[in-house]
């Protein structure tokens, strides 16, 4: 009996100065044999973080079909810098090796004329598949599907179909359920594993099939099949085209890496930068990325110094108004990217509809409005002790005010406008809105400043 744990089984975590020490002691064997004991997830981790040289070295001690596991757990930067010197046979070999959704995502990473060029080197039924696959949006259904499924007529026996998914075990992979079709390829229902293993062998699918499919459109947008997956507690949802003919299978592993890659996109815009790749190394790139964001922040605060000059008499008159330029500002930004950010999130997860959304904007600006209030009578009273100012501890707990309400109403209102317009609703956030606040709190605050200063 053994008596090891299960945590002392579990494999210890690559150690990327141990492989380093390894390759400068050339210790080809030593590396080959560390490289066989990691999954290839811990294998891509360790190789996204060195040198191209270095990664290039341990790629190639790498058998195929290792090498098959470990590229599609690497970023696209580095995919396409490891494959570049493989001959289109050599590439066909491995794209061999994947389910059908990820081959395709990888040729779609190398050029057109080495991906054409790895097709031709692929058998006719695979290379139909995979120019399938990649002539759909990779933002759509389409473009997460796979095309290893298990299908049958619904007048097939059960004994038949368990020997279909025989045959195609170990091409299929993991399976959920068998998927039934009419005579026409459309989807009319599915079958479980469980419910298929269970079932008399003389019994017609068709008979035991449940109807009640929760199935994807081919040209869904892959957010919105994330949102299926959550809703329904689904591990696998087949796809269909317009006519409803039964295409493929979305995994709840493809789900898991889209929810992944929208987390890293919304998270890029909300610090502006739209194109946001972790694994970027390029300074050129990043630069490119950035830079525009950078700019429009520059041109934002050139406009609220031109606000600020605007108003030079008055912040002559009284000096203290300057002491609260940067808390309105800041304020109006904080309590605009809380609201953008929520509103944001609640598009992105349906959590926030059609249905309700009035509701949903006045709690918005209920919310807004009791903050505001709590913050002015703190900065009220803080003012007035401070500076001994009636009209000045009136005037900036008026300002703070106005400026929480509006920004909050413009963080709700943006990302539902933008997403009215089709534009991504993050896009509203980071920069955009922070900015925009800005301009705005300080001409209100110096705006109410003017007011009062003159009438009182």
């Amino acid at each position: 009996m053994d008596n090891t744990s299960p945590t002392e089984q579990l494999r210890p975590p690559p150690d990327p100065d141990r492989w380093l020490e390894l390759v400068e002691a050339e210790s080809t064997e030593a590396l080959k044999a560390e490289l066989q004991d990691h999954h290839p997830a811990d294998i891509a981790a360790v190789l996204e973080q060195l040198p191209y040289d270095i990664q290039l070295q341990l790629f190639s001690l790498l058998d195929s079909d290792a090498i098959a596991d470990v590229i599609v757990e690497l970023d696209e930067l580095d995919q396409s810098r490891l494959l570049k010197k493989y001959p289109a046979p050599a590439l066909a070999t491995i794209i061999e090796k994947l389910d059908s959704d990820d081959a395709a995502d990888l040729l779609g990473v190398l050029k057109d004329e080495r991906a054409a060029a790895t097709l031709d080197h692929l058998k006719e039924e695979d290379r139909a598949e995979l120019t399938e696959l990649m002539s759909y949006h990779e933002e759509s259904a389409g473009g997460i599907m796979a095309k290893e499924a298990l299908s049958a007529n619904e007048d097939a026996r059960i004994e038949d179909v368990i020997t279909l998914l025989r045959s195609k075990a170990a091409e299929v992979g993991d399976i959920y359920y068998t998927y039934v079709t009419d005579d026409d390829g459309r989807l009319v229902g599915y079958l479980s594993l469980k419910r298929l293993i269970l079932a008399q062998p003389d019994h017609r699918i068709g008979e035991i099939m449940k109807t009640d499919v929760v199935h994807v459109n081919v040209g869904m947008d892959r957010e919105e099949v994330a949102g299926l997956f959550r809703k329904y507690d689904l591990a696998s949802a087949p796809v269909v085209d317009d006519q409803g003919r039964f295409l493929g299978r979305i995994t709840h592993d493809d789900i898991l890496e889209v929810m992944h890659e929208e987390a890293h996109e919304d998270l890029a815009r909300l610090t502006g930068q739209a194109q946001f790749d972790p694994g970027e190394r390029s300074l050129l790139r990043n630069l490119k990325i950035r830079l525009p964001w950078l700019l429009l922040g520059l041109l934002g605060g050139i406009i609220a110094a031109q606000v600020i000059a605007g108003f030079e008499p008055q912040l002559s008159s009284l000096t203290s108004l300057i002491f609260f330029l940067p808390l309105v500002a800041a304020m109006g930004g904080n309590a605009g990217i809380q609201t953008s950010s929520l509103m944001v999130r609640g598009l992105a997860t349906g959590e926030i509809g059609s249905y309700g959304l009035r509701l949903r904007l006045l709690g918005e600006v209920g919310v807004a409005l009791l903050a505001g209030l709590i913050c002015s009578a703190v900065l009220f009273l803080i003012t007035l002790g401070w500076q001994h100012n009636m009209t000045l501890a009136f005037v900036v707990s008026l300002s703070l005010l106005v400026v929480i309400i509006l920004a909050a109403v413009i963080g709700a209102i943006v990302p539902l406008a933008l997403k009215k317009f089709g534009f991504d609703p993050a896009l509203a956030t980071g920069p955009f809105i922070t900015t925009t606040n800005d301009i705005i709190g300080l001409f209100i605050y110096l705006g109410i400043a003017t007011f009062f200063l003159t009438k009182l």
